[in-house]
């Protein structure tokens, strides 16, 4: 809880500048549309959780000191069907739809708290749940919705496979961060790390270094 953060930082026990961080479900990863029978289910259920979310972001930001809260959004849906790997959701309408909910709900956190973006392959099943060829999507969906926001992004995560092939990496080229830092979740399958660390520099030079869903996820050693 908050209250739990605010005690341990004014012992000493966390550092000053640590933030609260409230993680939340992006609307399309929180309503797949695998999970309704009828697709058309989708977009209405998709609408309903946005406007619930919207006013729980009221109520955090009512609650939270801004300049000690971030927030950031948990998107897994949304990577997949950007590859089309969404049942009943054409590729050609993922990326605009995942802006669009960012463009609808970022402009309401206030300046001061932070924002970022979490993509992900998906955990359902063991990770990664999608495997794409490449990190094209996952740039082109990057570039969207860091435009959509509104508002300044202070971070972005973007997955990584356990691959050394360079025609994975080579899409970061193309992103555009627009002064958010990069995290590429390279902390997994550790044995071909430096490998992987080296061939994503060629092609994004500067950027830090993330576990691929959390930390939680990542065996202790």
């Amino acid at each position: 809880s908050y209250f739990v953060f605010k005690t341990l930082r004014a012992q000493g026990k966390l550092p000053k500048h640590l933030r609260f961080q409230v993680s939340i479900a992006a609307p399309n990863s929180a309503a797949p549309s695998r999970l309704f029978p009828n697709v058309a289910d989708t977009p209405i259920v998709r609408e309903a959780y946005s406007a619930a979310v919207a006013d729980e972001i009221a109520m955090i930001c009512a609650k939270i000191p801004h300049e000690d809260l971030a927030i950031q959004w948990d998107c897994s849906t949304e990577v997949q069907e950007a590859y089309g790997a969404g049942p009943g959701i054409a590729k050609e309408t993922a990326i605009p739809s995942a802006a669009a909910q960012f463009a609808a709900l970022c402009p309401a956190i206030p300046e001061k708290a932070a924002l970022g973006y979490h993509l992900c392959f998906g955990t359902l099943g063991g990770w990664p749940r999608f495997a794409p060829d490449d990190l094209s999507a996952c740039v082109d969906l990057a570039n969207a919705v860091i435009e959509a926001s509104g508002r300044r992004v202070d971070w972005m995560h973007i997955p990584a496979l356990d691959t050394v092939e360079e025609k994975f990496y080579a899409p970061l080229a193309r992103l555009k961060p627009k002064g958010a830092k990069v995290y590429l979740g390279l902390v997994h399958h550790m044995e071909t790390f430096e490998q992987r660390l080296k061939i994503a520099r060629k092609f994004l030079p500067e950027f830090g270094i993330a576990a691929y869903c959390g930390l939680g996820r990542t065996p202790p050693a």
